[in-house]
């Protein structure tokens, strides 16, 4: 747990991402499962992410290379508005009034910017 003002008392989580083969296992999926993970409701310097791919795809890197860019942009966002499901496919894919109760003046800004 944390408090104003003094240091979080929260352990560092490691949390592993294993895939094999990009035709079974598409990287955008797993692109969603890192970016859900490291959105998590914990603090972002105690939370590390290690995808294993086993099968060595380039195809799988280079989406995960373009998914630590897009974290940068993702991860503030939806810690800034709580945003649920924390994975982008499924977040944008909600047939959801996204405005309700969403009172920030930034939110359709941002949120713009992260479709």
């Amino acid at each position: 747990y944390e408090r104003d003002g003094k240091p979080s008392e929260l352990a560092d989580i490691d949390i592993f991402v294993s895939t094999v083969d990009p035709m079974k296992e598409p990287p955008l999926i797993t692109a969603n499962t890192v970016l859900s993970i490291l959105a998590v409701d914990y603090p972002v310097e105690k939370v590390a992410c290690y995808v294993s791919d086993d099968g060595a795809a380039m195809l799988t890197f280079e989406a995960l290379s373009e998914t630590s860019e897009f974290a940068r942009k993702w991860v503030p966002f939806c810690k800034k508005f709580n945003i649920e499901p924390r994975a982008p496919e499924w977040y944008f894919a909600q047939k959801i009034d996204y405005l309700k109760d969403k009172i920030h003046p930034d939110f359709i800004r941002e949120r713009r910017a992260m479709k």
